[in-house]
């Protein structure tokens, strides 16, 4: 099963340690983020757009990396977590678009800077409501014309945080909580790992994107390393 972990701190918090090694787990890609001071925000407001500093995801937990896991099942996936070093702590959500968008197979190889591209969820991507199947189609072209100019890594939808979970290890024990999560506000609807010369060159192609959303709000972080 394919799974992405996106990695937390509380806000204004540490990144804590990073992901440990498990043979029974396949790690396709990971990716330490920038902090989100050197976020910048894109929010299209229905007459253009406009850009702000920071996070899209400013009252919850901060977001610090993301990596894309096969597992042999969501059980193998919370037991690996649970046995991180202290202090981690996690969203474990399914990939895979709802409304059957497939996503960029991760495993294209980096030669410039990396950069994460994520969408905010909302009421409709949590509760898996189909975009039209133009809007579809258009991100779809739009996702291989990026692949094609060497520009998109890796890219995929999350399903609902229904099926999603969240797990801390904290005093030597890990604390699990089964989604769905309530504040749709601060959860991330979907991802892009792209590479680029400069971060306005991402931006730029994040403002042209047909999102399925009418009024997304987008964030673009520089990858560390």
């Amino acid at each position: 099963m394919r799974f992405v972990i996106l990695r937390q701190a509380d806000a204004g918090g540490p990144a804590g340690p990073a992901l440990t090694p498990s043979p029974a787990i396949t790690v396709h890609e990971s990716a330490d983020l920038a902090p989100p001071t050197e976020a910048v925000r894109i929010v299209f407001t229905g007459t253009g757009t406009r850009e702000e500093a920071g996070s899209i995801l400013r009252d919850g937990p901060a977001l610090t990396g993301i990596a894309v896991i096969e597992a042999p099942s969501r059980a193998d996936a919370v037991a690996w977590l649970s046995l991180q070093p202290e202090g981690a702590a996690f969203e474990l959500r399914e990939t895979g678009c709802a409304a059957g968008l497939e996503g960029v197979e991760p495993g294209a190889k980096a030669s410039r800077p990396r950069f994460l591209v994520v969408v905010r969820a909302d009421a409709d991507t949590e509760a898996e409501r189909a975009p039209p199947p133009e809007r579809l189609q258009r991100m779809g072209e739009r996702n291989d014309e990026a692949v094609r100019a060497g520009m998109l890594l890796a890219a995929d939808g999350l399903r609902s945080t229904a099926n999603g979970l969240r797990v801390r290890v904290a005093s030597g024990r890990a604390r699990v909580v089964d989604g769905p999560f309530t504040e749709a506000k601060e959860l991330v609807a979907g991802f892009w790992l792209v590479q680029a010369d400069t971060i306005d060159e991402v931006v730029a192609w994040v403002r042209r994107y047909p999102y399925a959303m009418d009024r997304p709000e987008v964030e673009v972080r520089p990858v560390v390393g």
